[in-house]
């Protein structure tokens, strides 16, 4: 770093400690923008200036509020606190979904943050759970697509200041939500598919009414009207939630599609909601189908996740790695209080080969 910039970063400081020096307990200081103004300089150098000042808790960034200069309330509204992070999962029989907790736990509790983790089986039970608490600097709740009434999220933001969602199924709620665009991942599949070759394609999903499977579902219905075989319904709806799927599901909803041959209807398969590859591997065994030969399989789910993909199937999704990282990120700045308004955060898409697709010739 330059010598001018680096007396610029001194001189921004000290007047910050002046006006410090000068406020009352909760008076704000000029934003970054401002202060990029005043001292007609980049905004990496006055976020620079800002860092020892909001490290030694001289300054708070606040969301929706800016830089505030912090009272002597601050150490005992620190006492008031419960905890760093309550963490409410609806209770599943998904692997993946507890992966995500426990391993987020770990890092949380290797950065010297406290974490407290609580399942649950139904909104009643919850705001009971929640009636005998305090408050959380932050609260990160897995809902797991199920619906989340109002009373629930009225409690939730009593005890909690900042609320993270895992997941974009819930949005417009003043908290960060954090998850993959399934609909989208639909889509890249689709193309995928028809880039290969394939024309008769279905999509193997939950019939769930949770947001994000219904648009899946919806997206599929509409690129499929563009097909050859448009008036084709190839859309099979499995009365689970994903996660939940049984080799028994899926032979009884694909089993009675196949012709006196034996092979389905169509000649590429997108499934969703399968977290064990095993299950939709050894269902499409039992029924008598080739993967990447005569049926090619393409799973939407997590890039690097090996119990889903099981190194079988291609999988377009997000990588867990990402996602894990994103939600330490974005829970460290809410437990600091700090960061920008709350908002979703999707997650990047990817497409990762495991040979489980076949391209093919036109007729």
């Amino acid at each position: 770093m330059r010598q001018n910039t680096l007396d610029k970063i001194d001189r921004i400081r000290a007047r910050l400690e002046e006006q410090i020096a000068e406020a009352s307990p909760g008076d704000r200081l000029p934003t970054v923008k401002a202060l990029m103004r005043q001292h007609r300089t980049a905004q990496r150098t006055v976020e620079a200036a800002l860092r020892p000042l909001l490290e030694a808790g001289r300054l708070q960034a606040r969301p929706g509020v800016g830089l505030v200069v912090p009272g002597a309330e601050a150490a005992m509204e620190e006492d008031a606190w419960e905890g760093d992070l309550l963490v409410l999962y609806r209770i599943s029989e998904s692997r993946l979904a507890r992966s995500v907790l426990l391993e987020m736990e770990q890092r949380l509790k290797l950065r010297g943050r406290t974490v407290l983790q609580i399942g649950y089986s139904s909104e009643a039970q919850a705001l009971d759970l929640l009636a005998r608490m305090g408050r959380f600097k932050a609260c990160l709740i897995q809902i797991h697509f199920e619906i989340v009434s109002i009373d629930f999220l009225a409690a939730l933001q009593r005890h909690a200041r900042a609320i993270i969602v895992d997941g974009v199924s819930a949005v417009g709620i003043n908290a960060d939500a954090i998850g993959t665009n399934w609909r989208e991942a639909l889509s890249i599949a689709f193309r995928t598919l028809q880039a290969h070759g394939h024309t008769r394609i279905g999509f193997l999903t939950s019939g769930h009414e949770a947001r994000q499977i219904a648009m899946a579902r919806r997206e599929f219905q509409m690129l499929s009207g563009w097909l050859p075989e448009a008036d084709a319904n190839w859309l099979i709806e499995l009365d689970t939630l994903p996660g939940a799927t049984q080799i028994a599901d899926i032979t009884a909803a694909l089993g009675p599609l196949r012709d006196d041959n034996g092979r389905l209807p169509f000649t590429a398969l997108i499934a969703w909601g399968i977290v064990e590859g095993f299950v939709l591997e050894r269902a499409l065994t039992d029924l008598g189908q080739s993967i990447g030969e005569e049926l090619s399989v393409l799973l939407l789910g997590s890039t690097d996740f090996p119990s889903e993909h099981v190194r079988r199937f291609d999988v377009i999704g997000n990588s867990q790695r990402e996602k894990l990282d994103t939600f330490e990120r974005v829970i460290i700045d809410r437990i600091d209080d700090r960061g920008d308004a709350s908002r979703v955060h999707y997650l990047p898409i990817s497409h990762v080969v495991h040979g489980s697709i076949v391209r093919l010739d036109p007729d």
